[in-house]
């Protein structure tokens, strides 16, 4: 399935149909589902006037990148090479013995993915900024930290919400300055992890926050998420950044 939003050439429908069905022949299971969605801005920065995002389920795991770049054609290239890499990544995990994924050498997390091609901020004046989506996690689902890592890894996010089976915490994992991340909402030093997965450590505790004042906090700093704990019901939850400049929330399922 191919959208498209705003001045999008014809040729670009073509040249996204082709470029999933190239993917579909490398992924390791039948492709279920796929949609490229190509969004053509001309308010945004000439070099991320066009914001390209991806999404394929081969049998039911998803993977998905979103970039950005000056011109569609330039856009699908960057995307298809990320789409690409995370297929790989699926296919490693696929034929790994062990029940979780494979582990990115030392230095090399995330190799061959630019984080300068991921679509900035719109700077949409604070007055107008709302939640415009919420999602959820199940806090009952508990997984290990590495495969937090791999899921932040082919879901292309910045961050990634989970319960950590080590301790049953609530916990976040995320890049920042080129530096993989893992936060518990109570904060402290984690269970031991790894070294071969380069995760630090961040023991600051996440602040008890309302969701109004998650909001402000993001309108006041350049972060592009909050983690933060809910002052009602004391659960992990998370506000982010999203590149049409409002935001969404990442919190527990009802």
């Amino acid at each position: 399935m191919f959208l498209d939003d705003g001045p999008v050439p014809d040729h670009v429908r073509a040249d996204s149909e082709e470029m999933v069905s190239r993917l579909a022949r490398k992924a390791p299971r039948p492709v279920l589902f796929a949609r490229v969605k190509v969004i053509v801005d001309p308010d945004r920065d000439p070099d991320e006037e066009t914001i390209a995002q991806g999404t394929m389920d081969i049998s039911g795991s998803i993977i998905r990148a979103q970039v950005a770049a000056p011109a569609p054609r330039d856009a699908l290239n960057v995307l298809h090479d990320r789409l690409d890499r995370r297929l790989r990544r699926l296919a490693e995990r696929r034929q790994t013995a062990e029940k979780r994924p494979p582990r990115t050498p030392e230095g090399e997390w995330r190799s061959g993915d630019l984080p300068a091609a991921r679509p900035g901020y719109f700077p949409r004046p604070v007055e107008e900024r709302e939640v415009v989506r919420r999602k959820a996690f199940s806090p009952g689902e508990e997984i290990s930290v590495d495969e937090a890592l791999f899921d932040l890894d082919v879901l292309d996010h910045r961050f990634f919400l989970f319960t950590d089976a080590a301790d049953g915490e609530v916990s976040v994992v995320y890049e920042e300055d080129g530096r993989v991340m893992l936060q518990k909402v109570s904060g402290g030093t984690p269970p031991e992890v790894d070294v071969s997965l380069g995760v630090e450590p961040n023991p600051t505790p996440a602040p008890e926050l309302e969701v109004d004042e998650a909001k402000q906090l993001l309108d006041t700093t350049n972060a592009p998420f909050v983690f933060f704990r809910h002052a009602g019901t004391g659960e992990g939850r998370v506000m982010y950044r999203r590149y049409d400049g409002h935001y969404g929330l990442v919190a527990p399922a009802e």
